[in-house]
């Protein structure tokens, strides 16, 4: 499916441009009154191809769930006219899964209880919020959909809220994060666009994962800050980066890059072995993940917190999607926590909000008549 024209979609009202594929279209009523989810965060640490990471297109890459930062919401039904939602995206979701089930009525209430309060910081609050938003519903409505389903349906219809607060747009997508939180672990996506790109996932059990929240003011550099006060990672800036910093990036060690994937990822992948697989992140770092963000947030604090969680013990580490989240992954609690303690002691200045909790947990649902 031709998926370019999302990139001139702008931003526009949630419901609009709605991409319903007719395998997906199946009658379906409500089976419950309400459903909650659960649904922790995302961590994205690698992205195979930048020149397919455009809006609807994908790019793919590695990530895993992370419990230190997280979302609640709840779907309810209730009575006919006093449907939606009030986050733009949610809506784009709601009126996404009634249009994919056929139902009309607008009757169905999806609230956020509790939400990631850093946005833009690489910890998937979008991703996130979406993915439970379109689980809940399909929860409610007695599960037409499977997981996998559910995961292309997210994929090809990503969009996050503008900063208006009303309207959405498509924004990059790479189909890693809804991996994350539907099948658990560390989650392997490849990089063409379609239904065949999810390949699998490594069990995460005994995975401690260490986040921090990285500091905009004293992490961005010039090129960032180029982009107007208060620039993030999101919307337009994130994408302004895409054909520019990252596509050089691609350039200058993509043939590396591919032979690392196929020789030593791909490879670790099939063998089926978690911390075998990360041991390999550190060699990840010099060609990827904040090898590409190095020019956008300083590049000296990122090397030294590179070297300073390895010197440390931990399994791996780096920053998060388009940062400025970092995270330290370590094989038990205790070690996490002198992760953390390090991180204060020593990054104070650029992150914040250390917290340890698992890694590689799935959403959870509660359904009830």
């Amino acid at each position: 499916m031709n998926q370019a024209w999302k990139a001139k979609a702008g931003q526009f009202l949630p419901g609009a441009n709605l991409t319903v594929l007719p395998y997906w279209e199946r009658d379906a009523v409500p089976s419950y009154d309400r459903a909650e989810v659960s649904v922790p965060g995302r961590l994205h640490f690698a992205v195979f191809d930048f020149m397919q990471m455009a809006p609807g297109f994908g790019g793919g890459g590695l990530g895993v769930s992370t419990s230190t930062v997280g979302h609640r919401i709840t779907v309810t039904k209730t009575t006919n006219g006093e449907g939606g939602c009030d986050v733009p995206s949610g809506r784009h979701m709601l009126e996404l899964f009634k249009r994919a089930v056929g139902y009309a009525r607008d009757d169905i209430r999806v609230d956020r209880v509790r939400s990631i309060q850093h946005q833009h910081s690489g910890f998937g609050s979008n991703v996130s919020f979406n993915t439970a938003t379109l689980a809940g519903l399909n929860a409610l409505f007695g599960s037409p959909f499977s997981p996998h389903d559910m995961w292309e349906i997210i994929t090809r219809n990503y969009v996050e809220t503008a900063k208006d607060d009303e309207h959405v747009y498509f924004g990059l997508e790479t189909g890693v994060g809804e991996a994350c939180l539907f099948f658990g672990g560390l989650v392997w996506v490849d990089e063409k666009h379609g239904n065949g790109r999810f390949l699998g996932n490594l069990s995460s059990e005994n995975l401690w994962v260490t986040t921090a929240v990285g500091n905009y003011d004293t992490l961005s550099t010039e090129a960032l800050r180029a982009h107007g006060e208060g620039a993030d990672m999101s919307g337009t800036t994130e994408a302004g980066f895409v054909p520019t910093h990252f596509v050089e990036w691609q350039k200058r060690y993509g043939i590396a890059w591919r032979n690392f994937i196929e020789q030593k990822l791909r490879p670790a992948l099939h063998r089926n072995d978690l911390f075998a697989f990360l041991k390999h992140g550190w060699e990840l770092n010099s060609m990827s993940n904040m090898k590409v963000l190095e020019g956008i947030f300083r590049t000296d604090v990122m090397r030294e917190f590179d070297e300073t969680m390895q010197r440390e013990g931990a399994v791996y580490a780096g920053m998060s999607s388009a940062g400025p989240g970092f995270y330290a992954f370590s094989d038990c609690e205790d070690k996490a926590k002198h992760l953390a303690a390090v991180m204060m002691h020593r990054f104070s200045d650029f992150m914040s909000e250390m917290t340890v909790a698992r890694a590689g947990q799935k959403l959870s649902i509660d359904v009830a008549v």
